[in-house]
């Protein structure tokens, strides 16, 4: 046989064992996607009640963010301006610290319930559950609907996407948009004709994923060129492609003329890249090129231009000016050790793609580490530090949107198992998946790959947390579900057989 006739006889395979022929009624994808709507909401809400011990206290992940955050929606719900609030002060450049989306969401969250992380939460929980849906609609029409399945189930209880849902920061709700425009762009590809405006509505969404944060800014020039190298026609995509990307900076277009209009400079969507350059090489070298933290950067500062006035923050006052000389530093540090910058890069997105760190799982109905840390962390501060972080309103704060995850706290067990079970061959099902899809069907492989090429070729130039990488989470638990879908298949299958030689077995013994 030659490499042709196996190729052909292992797709044939695939796609029966994959079932990429079959179909779902419209009754039964709305059943089956309330059903990974609900799994994944009922996931968040527990790990929701799990980091309650921290929430509105300096323990919380993220609380400086989350502050500069909340700080700028109360200021808007104090009727301070939406996207062009009044700054007296030139040289204050706070608010150039965060893309403006974020702020304008709890704004109207506070707004609409009072100003309470746990509610924040509670509608975080319930827009991000609407994500791992979209995944079981975006795979089901590219692939199969047993994949679509598989993929929305893996990401509905991850337990990355779940514990950073449950953080008053943007990271989580920027993937949202990005997966409609790919839901968007899957479907167009179905239609021959008329389809221009669905691709348009898909540059719109990927720059109202920038609007929430900055990193897939873009996202919507990557995405047409997947576009394009991934059609076998010419001209029609090319044209589909360059409606995605100029739609998407037409998107953000309103908040560099915001930014220009306010500080006469050219500031896409927000400063620090600088810092994020800067940091990274700190990270990367342990400390032996750039800072490792914000306050490493603001220290360096007060002392490099001799102003006092640094010392509060890195992104305020002069906050363009310094960010531009970060990247000015950083560059110039990566030009002098270029082999070691690229062998950083490669560290980074290693660091990106581990499945068993970054976060924890589902707890127990017994745990208590984290209230034991935090009682521990607080008794060893002295009570002037306590009483300078302490908010004497934390005990009336609105708890309410906990009551649903208190309520199923019976689902623990099997929801920690099976975020257990789905983690640990997490890395390694992607590698094996990608390689079967690759094989099976190129076209769409890279289709699915765009955006995780985008977060990993992108993000691991600058610094990199796990959680700016959230949206390339959802796509790369598609090859995961690939290979889930086959192992559960086969399983089957084999059943099947072994039912089918025992029914024989016994039918030729009561013949004989």
């Amino acid at each position: 046989m030659t490499l042709g006739t196996y190729r052909f006889a292992f797709r044939r395979w695939l796609c029966t064992t994959l079932g990429t022929r079959q179909s779902l009624s419209v009754k039964i994808k709305w059943a089956i996607g309330f059903l990974i709507f609900a799994i994944s909401f009922s996931v968040k809400s527990l790990q929701a009640v799990d980091l309650e011990p921290t929430m509105h206290t300096a323990d919380q992940p993220g609380s400086v963010m989350s502050s500069d955050f909340d700080s700028r929606a109360v200021s808007i719900v104090a009727g301070q301006g939406i996207l062009m609030p009044n700054i007296p002060d030139p040289s204050d450049t706070s608010i150039l610290s965060h893309a403006p989306a974020y702020s304008i969401f709890l704004s109207g969250v506070y707004s609409l319930s009072g100003r309470s992380y746990f509610t924040v939460q509670l509608v975080q929980n319930l827009i991000n559950s609407v994500s791992p849906v979209l995944m079981f609609l975006i795979v089901g029409n590219l692939i199969s609907w047993r994949v679509g399945i598989a993929a929305g189930l893996l990401s509905g209880v991850s337990h990355h996407l779940s514990y950073y849902s449950n953080l008053i920061l943007s990271d989580s709700l920027c993937a949202l948009p990005i997966l409609i425009a790919m839901y968007l762009i899957v479907r167009a590809g179905r239609q021959r004709r008329g389809a221009l405006w669905i691709y348009a509505i898909a540059g719109l969404m990927i720059g109202v994923s920038a609007w929430v944060r900055p990193n897939p800014m873009l996202l919507g020039l990557f995405t047409a060129v997947g576009l394009v190298i991934i059609s076998s026609r010419r001209r029609r995509p090319i044209l589909n492609a360059a409606v995605v990307a100029l739609v998407s900076f037409l998107t953000i277009a309103p908040i560099t003329i915001r930014n220009y209009l306010l500080f006469g400079e050219f500031v896409p969507i927000q400063i620090g890249v600088g810092l994020n350059m800067w940091e990274g090489l700190g990270d990367a070298s342990g400390g032996r090129f750039g800072a490792t933290t914000d306050d490493e950067v603001i220290l360096h500062e007060v002392a490099l231009y001799d102003n006092p006035s640094y010392g509060g923050s890195w992104a305020s006052p002069d906050g363009i000016k310094r960010d531009r000389e970060r990247l000015r530093r950083s560059l110039e540090v990566i030009a002098e050790h270029p082999a070691w910058y690229f062998g950083a890069l490669f560290e980074r997105m290693s660091e990106m793609m581990k499945d068993t760190a970054h976060a924890p799982l589902v707890f127990r109905s017994t745990d208590t580490k984290l209230k034991d840390a935090l009682n521990a962390s607080r008794a060893a501060k002295s009570s002037r530090e306590l009483r300078a972080h302490y908010d004497p309103a934390f005990e009336t704060i609105d708890r309410s949107a906990l009551s649903i995850g208190r309520s199923i706290s019976w689902l623990r067990p099997p929801a920690r198992a099976v975020q257990r079970i789905t983690k640990e061959p997490g890395l390694i099902f992607v590698i094996v998946g990608l390689g079967i899809l690759v094989v099976g069907s190129p076209r769409r492989a890279l289709l699915i790959l765009i955006v995780p090429l985008y977060y990993l070729l992108f993000q691991s130039v600058m610094h990199t947390e796990f959680r700016y990488t959230l949206a390339m989470r959802y796509f790369l638990f598609v090859f995961s579900a690939v290979v889930w879908t086959l192992l559960l298949a086969s399983a089957v299958t084999l059943l099947r057989e072994g039912v089918r030689r025992t029914m024989r077995l016994r039918q030729t013994g009561r013949s004989e």
